[in-house]
């Protein structure tokens, strides 16, 4: 029990000294809303993510500075996320059970099986429409090592489609147009 007590008091003692460097750096940059809700966000989840992160690298001389470097990054990602997205984290955090609605249907493809690439899965939004679909998962998309073939799973890239399918500006449009097409106020697109 000792020891969880000091787990808990770092996890806390460690989320009061990066808070205010966090807020240094990015605070002024956001509107007061959002900041806040990052912050808000943050203090939720911090305590499993030191956790995790403390189980893994906890030993390592330089585990604050990376835990520092990451939280910077999910500011910075969390600044640059568009406002429609930032919207239906919203709703989904104010119904975290949204994924179970009976409302809810999943579908599942490969895009060079089912319509050869992104441009075609953006022709058929009306038939995923029409078949109830509320929600996609696209296989595989991203960019993988040439050679051995694992299907698509191996990714090099998580920032680069595979070029045969399209590009990530063409995932962007897709994705908010899947969104757009769904009148349902948390469905939306997944891959």
């Amino acid at each position: 029990m000792e020891d969880q007590t000091w787990f808990n008091q770092e996890t806390q003692r460690s989320l009061e000294r990066i808070l205010p460097l966090l807020e240094e750096d990015f605070g002024n940059r956001m509107p007061v809303k959002e900041w806040g809700g990052f912050t808000r966000r943050l203090k939720q989840h911090f305590p499993p993510l030191f956790r995790l992160l403390y189980q893994l690298y906890g030993k390592q001389y330089d585990f604050f500075y990376h835990l520092e470097n990451i939280l910077q990054t999910a500011a910075k990602m969390w600044m640059d996320r568009p406002a429609d997205l930032k919207e239906l984290d919203d709703r989904r955090e104010g119904n975290p059970g949204w994924y179970h609605s009976e409302r809810m249907m999943g579908g599942v493809c490969y895009v060079d099986l089912f319509t050869g690439d992104l441009e075609g899965i953006q022709q058929r939004i009306p038939y995923f429409k029409e078949i109830g679909l509320s929600y996609l998962h696209l296989m595989p998309l991203f960019l993988c090592p040439e050679g051995n073939s694992d299907g698509g799973y191996a990714v090099s890239s998580y920032r680069d489609i595979n070029p045969k399918l399209g590009t990530i500006d063409e995932l962007t449009n897709l994705s908010s147009e899947l969104r757009q097409k769904w009148d349902q106020p948390c469905a939306g697109f997944y891959f």
